[in-house]
């Protein structure tokens, strides 16, 4: 008798593991802009690095994001994200430009489909005008190289610095989606718009498609909720700034949610 409700123990247990799908399985699995993805549960992690062209006037930088989420519940999320814009900007100023954001997610997922609604919250601590400023108006400084050299103390300011002199706190509101429309591929999109309080409005989409890496990795298919590899591109435009050109970016990332 004993050996009979040990043996049906043990066919039950082995039943019950072979049923239970593996973490991937288990929640939605549907790749979102910026590095992210919607799993419904867990952490996110995602890095990505590219370039970013702002205007005729300036050099390319190069860029770096890295960016973290988690799920509170299947509808809720809130991540915090970090860019560096780095490199010689016009051939005047080598700049490394920082900014970072706060988000909450309110997320409608339906099948193979996610869409979400977040509130944006800013920081930025470089402002290239206050850097330039000072070193045109440079004349007192006798500590300072070149100091004693005369400046036109009534220097323009280009469109290229305009679009790295946000300073201090930002607000705003992105909307953004991903469909996973096959198996392995998927695309996201978003348009994102924030209020920066030195009074500039940017406006930023951000169109991609990922390749789900999960799926084609056993390993991260058995022991992650997600894995994403994307390419995504960004259109930037600047408001009540007087800059009438496009910035675009472009970046190549990786998501795993654990």
């Amino acid at each position: 008798m004993k050996r009979i409700l040990l043996w049906i123990c043990c066919l039950a247990i082995s039943v019950l593991a072979a049923e239970t799908p593996s973490p991937a399985k288990q929640v939605g699995n549907i790749p979102l802009p910026h590095q992210s993805a919607y799993t419904g549960v867990g952490l996110g992690v995602g890095i990505g690095a590219g370039i970013f062209n702002p205007t005729e006037d300036c050099d390319c930088l190069g860029i770096w994001q890295d960016q973290l989420e988690y799920f509170y519940t299947d509808w809720l999320s809130a991540g915090v994200d970090v860019r560096f814009f780095g490199g010689d900007l016009d051939g005047e100023t080598n700049v490394l430009y920082q900014r970072y954001r706060g988000n909450v997610r309110f997320h409608f997922p339906f099948n193979s489909f996610d869409l979400f609604l977040a509130p944006v919250f800013g920081l930025e601590n470089t402002d290239i005008e206050e850097i330039r400023d000072e070193w045109d108006h440079r004349e007192n400084r006798w500590w300072l190289p070149g100091a004693e050299v005369e400046v036109d103390s009534t220097r323009k300011i280009d469109d290229c610095e305009k679009m790295f002199s946000l300073d201090g706190f930002s607000v705003g509101a992105e909307m953004g989606l991903g469909w996973r429309f096959s198996k392995f591929f998927g695309l996201t999109g978003s348009a994102l718009y924030e209020y920066n309080f030195s009074a500039a409005q940017l406006l930023t989409l951000s169109p991609g498609v990922a390749f789900n890496l999960g799926d084609a990795w056993s390993w991260a298919q058995n022991n992650l909720f997600s894995a994403w590899i994307s390419v995504e591109v960004g259109f930037q435009r600047y408001f009540n700034r007087g800059v009438s050109d496009w910035a675009n970016s472009a970046y190549l990332g990786l998501q795993i949610g654990i």
